[in-house]
């Protein structure tokens, strides 16, 4: 259990508690120009600056930080009733870059679990209890965001090239961390899509709305943004996903760094025109009249507004995933399918689709982990987009190829993650894949897979790793799930053995009705053009993958070696670079 130093207690002249989160990297140290604007501001707050474990090469995991300030605010809390001295009035958490994100999840953590975004992977039959709220989350009155990274860092155009390179590295860097030691890097966990920035932005959605429902009144949120910021985009640093209540203050000729960087009240050095402007930035949003910072306050981005307009009339939600080698064209005709089969439901069900793509992913970047795995942040960047938008939708799930392990691996990793009905076709997600415990956990009611009669791309490439235990692929697509077997257990699950095709059978348009169907009404679909069994040439790579992987390996061997033997060398060199770039292009285009 993660525990933050211990903090100095207040006294009887203390009547509001301030807690002050720093940023990666940083040291408590660096927020003691906040902490002086801060005794200004309130003459009566009790501060408290926790080191935090955000060193550089740090693999803390952020959710427990975020406990350990929940349990700070504990222990305060107790030694002020255990020196019977009377109830703080308010709790501000001030939070620094990455800090700010925690002081957010703290405060989730102290609001309580729902049942919609637990905190972590549990029974959804409610055996088990949600967390509790905390008795002093009712006097948190507000939040505020020095420059956080709200929506999760990403390398993007707006970076210079330093920055670029900074982060591309660093990217490296994580993933080398990663696969060594099996711990995520602090700073991985903050990027866009990463899962505890995702189930953040879904546990505060959550939590907001009931709220809401509850009639509870919620902590104001603020965030400074700096006009220079010269480290993150302003899609980075705005979440207009599950901050379309905050309010936002530009803070002139500042960056994502110096944004901490404030006038003393009391000091030898006469503060810069810039510190002062952000110490007074900085206490309007600390203690402003929330209308006062409303009437100053920016709104970030032109269109949004329209982004965060939810719309309450879709009754449903269909994603449509492409995989590998796919620009995923097809998935607007699926998509339109689905919503057509919608309108004739009794009662009518009203389909949203979410189509996006990831992009062209070839072969190579598939069999890479952590390509994978900035797949799969992706998606679930999307998925808290749409719940934002589509707040009381069911969702559902088509994938084909990597579009299936974007699903199977986000439901492993992200609690908050639901869809009601899912269909995979070439489906390259593991045979083994423990379904009913998804189901158990409430996260899929119901779901079908596509089994190929010629799939040879499953069969030999994600096949081959699952016989070899290497990675989390596997050869669904082509053997088909082990819970879907007869006698495997009454489980909501069907499959369609065997759909005639390769890779994309199912995605033919003689399908597209028994993928709506179960979509809408999650009824297995009338078998068309089907086989009993499959190929004899894939059952054979099936049962012997590697066979594959050995003769794509002793062909590039034999032509380097007949390469070798030419005797010009100019024309040997030639060819031979000839040839590592051919075999790159497929690699990288295949």
């Amino acid at each position: 259990m993660l525990t933050l130093s211990r903090q100095p207690a207040s006294d009887d002249r203390h009547r509001t508690l301030v807690v002050l989160l720093h940023a990666y990297t940083h040291t408590s140290e660096r927020l003691d120009s906040v902490e002086d604007a801060v005794h200004e501001s309130i003459p009566a707050a009790h501060v408290v600056k926790p080191q935090l474990p955000l060193q550089m090469w740090s693999t803390a995991n952020l959710d427990d930080v975020a406990a350990a300030v929940v349990d700070l605010i504990d222990g305060q809390l107790e030694q002020r009733a255990a020196a019977r001295l009377p109830r703080f009035e308010k709790i501000i958490l001030v939070g620094h870059s990455t800090g700010s994100m925690i002081a957010r999840k703290a405060y989730v953590l102290a609001c309580g679990e729902t049942l919609e975004a637990p905190f972590r992977h549990r029974d959804s039959s409610g055996g088990e209890k949600l967390q509790e709220k905390r008795a002093w989350a009712e006097q948190v009155d507000r939040i505020v965001q020095l420059s956080g990274m709200n929506g999760g860092w990403s390398v993007s155009h707006h970076m210079g090239m330093r920055r670029t390179l900074e982060f591309s590295l660093g990217n490296v860097a994580a993933n080398l961390v990663l696969m060594v030691t099996g711990r995520v890097l602090a700073i991985h966990q903050i990027r866009r899509g990463a899962t505890f920035l995702s189930g953040l932005r879904l546990q505060w959605l959550a939590m907001m709305r009931q709220r809401r429902e509850m009639g509870v009144k919620s902590a104001t949120v603020v965030q400074l943004l700096g006009t220079v910021d010269d480290l993150v985009s302003p899609e980075d640093n705005v979440d207009l996903v599950s901050g379309g209540d905050f309010l936002y203050l530009d803070v002139p000729s500042t960056g994502h760094v110096n944004v901490i960087e404030m006038a003393f009240a009391k000091s030898a050095r006469a503060p810069s025109q810039a510190e002062i402007a952000r110490r007074t930035k900085f206490q309007l949003a600390l203690v402003g009249d929330p209308e006062s910072i409303r009437s100053q306050s920016t709104e970030p981005f032109d269109y949004g507004a329209v982004v965060r307009e939810t719309r309450e009339n879709f009754t449903h939600v269909i994603f449509v995933m492409h995989g590998i080698r796919d620009a995923g064209f097809w998935t607007h005709k699926i998509a339109r399918r689905v919503k057509a089969a919608g309108r004739d439901c009794i009662p009518e069900q009203v389909y949203a689709t979410v189509t996006s793509t990831y992009g062209y992913f070839p072969m190579l970047s598939f069999l890479l982990p952590w390509r994978r795995r900035e797949k799969v942040a992706w998606l679930m960047d999307q998925y808290a987009k749409a719940k934002s938008l589509y707040p009381t939708a069911r969702f559902s799930y088509l994938g084909h190829s990597n579009g299936t392990y974007l699903l199977a691996r986000a439901l492993q990793e992200n609690p908050a993650c639901r869809f009601d009905r899912v269909v995979f076709a070439g489906s390259v997600v593991r045979k083994d894949y423990d379904w009913a415990l998804a189901t158990k956990r409430g996260q899929v009611s119901a779901m079908l897979n596509y089994v190929a009669t010629d799939d040879k791309v499953v069969a030999c490439f994600p096949g081959a790793l699952e016989q070899l235990e290497w990675q989390d692929l596997g050869s669904a697509g082509h053997s088909g799930f082990g819970q879907m077997l007869p006698g495997a257990g009454n489980l909501p699950f069907f499959e369609v053995r065997f759909v005639k095709g390769g890779h994309s059978a199912a995605l033919s348009e003689d399908q597209w009705d028994g993928i709506a169907q179960f979509i809408c009404n999650g009824k297995p679909p009338v078998r068309t053009n089907v086989a009993d069994e499959q190929t004899a040439s894939v059952r054979l790579l099936g049962r012997f993958p590697l066979i594959a992987w050995a003769l794509i390996l002793l062909l590039l061997v034999a032509v380097t070696a007949g390469l070798w033997q030419v005797p010009s060398q100019w024309l040997r060199t030639v060819l031979l670079m000839a040839f590592a770039w051919s075999v790159a292009k497929i690699l990288t285009r295949f």
